[in-house]
């Protein structure tokens, strides 16, 4: 016998044995024996004999019933079934179930699955509430937490915090490395799969690794899954600016006074943009082909100076890439990478005006946290500009 499928109750063993039965079978025996037990075994089964050939007809309408609510049962239980391309890991606490139709993005997945199978030991809903206060305690600094990652295991404070939104906030941990406290425990997932996908379409993203909290309360150890990620504040090391619309005075300082294009080209001249821009587009491109939207939280871009790594090496001193994170809802979470085959021409005109209005922001003024009036024409014509000339679903 097969073991029942996860997420199903095991089936009767009797009560499977009797719906497989054909009805009129099943009546000639009941027939048969409520007679038989009044008269003889003999008239039982002539009286039987007699009442199943005129409900003959009928019992096959029974057993048509029977058979279309088996086929969809079986319909349902398939539904609630894992993905087929995941599989279950053994002692995991916690499984994140998703379909993923890229095998290095899957075989990635499959290894922070090991990762956390092995080192959370809570289920985040064992957590109790006292146990949870503890740990915002952390967040401002006076209590020291275990950071388990794939490289060890070692004890950080949780300093100054970064930013953040509704659902999660990033704090420096020391060594450049910022740590994400998120409110769902589905998100730290969603963000580890979109970013891989990312990387494995080229498109630049912040570089998150899987990590798992460790801390003591009442006698009781506790775990808790999230991820790490470089410090925003590491990236003009690598001469590389993230235009976070949030924070335009630091964006400003750390530009120093620097330009998107070079001094003496016209900014509302739009071939001067071709270098600058055309490697975003290409990431735009990418991706709206792979299903991938980013309006919202993750519409982010990133300039990318001489000698960055995500720098194409062409005549520009700057380009402007894509760099989309932030993915995850706390109220719903993904089922499927990924989540559309391809999105419409419409949201690839969206994508490129929010992508290129934070570009232009910074040519004109890096500290104004709204793009003026003026300079909306400007975006409008270069999103026009390099929006594909053709029909795509």
């Amino acid at each position: 016998m097969s073991d029942p499928i996860i997420g199903n109750p095991a089936l009767n063993p009797s009560q499977n044995a009797q719906n497989s039965e054909w009805t009129c079978v099943s009546w000639f025996k009941k027939i048969s024996d409520a007679v038989a037990s009044k008269t003889s075994r003999f008239f039982g089964r002539v009286v039987a004999a007699v009442v199943t050939v005129v409900t003959f007809i009928p019992s096959l309408g029974v057993d048509l019933v029977y058979a279309a609510k088996s086929l969809y049962n079986r319909k349902i239980t398939k539904l609630q079934a894992p993905a087929p391309n995941l599989p279950v890991i053994p002692g995991a606490k916690v499984q994140w179930r998703r379909y993923i139709h890229d095998d290095d993005v899957k075989a990635t997945m499959e290894r922070y699955d090991r990762f956390l199978a092995e080192n959370l030991t809570h289920h985040p809903n064992e957590i109790p509430k006292a146990a949870d206060q503890q740990l915002n305690e952390a967040a401002k600094g006076s209590m020291p937490i275990e950071l388990i990652t794939e490289d060890g295991v070692k004890t950080v404070k949780l300093n100054e915090e970064l930013g953040g939104g509704g659902s999660k906030t990033f704090y420096d941990i020391g060594d450049g490395q910022a740590l994400a406290m998120i409110i769902a425990p589905h998100q730290f997932y969603d963000e580890l799969m979109m970013l891989r996908y990312l990387e494995k379409l080229g498109i630049p993203t912040n570089e998150i690794k899987p990590a798992v909290i460790r801390w003591e309360f009442e006698g009781t150890t506790y775990t808790k899954a999230t991820y790490i990620a470089p410090s925003f504040s590491e990236y003009p090391k690598q001469n590389a600016f993230v235009l976070d619309h949030k924070d335009c005075d630091k964006l400003a300082g750390q530009l120093n006074g620097k330009k998107v294009l070079p001094a003496g080209q016209d900014a509302f001249t739009l071939e001067n943009w071709d270098e600058v821009l055309n490697p975003l587009v290409n990431d735009i491109r990418t991706l709206i082909d792979n299903g991938i939207s980013t309006l919202g939280d993750a519409c982010n871009a990133i300039l990318v100076g001489k000698g960055n790594k995500f720098h194409s090496g062409g005549q520009a001193d700057f380009e402007a890439r894509a760099f989309p994170f932030d993915f995850s809802s706390k109220v719903e979470q993904y089922d499927q990478l990924p989540v559309k085959k391809r999105l419409k021409a419409k949201e690839e005109e969206r994508t490129l005006r929010a992508y290129i209005e934070q570009v232009v922001f910074i040519q004109f003024d890096a500290t104004a946290c709204a793009l003026p009036k003026e300079w909306k024409g400007l975006v409008k014509d270069l999103a026009k500009r390099y929006l594909r000339r053709r029909n795509f679903l």
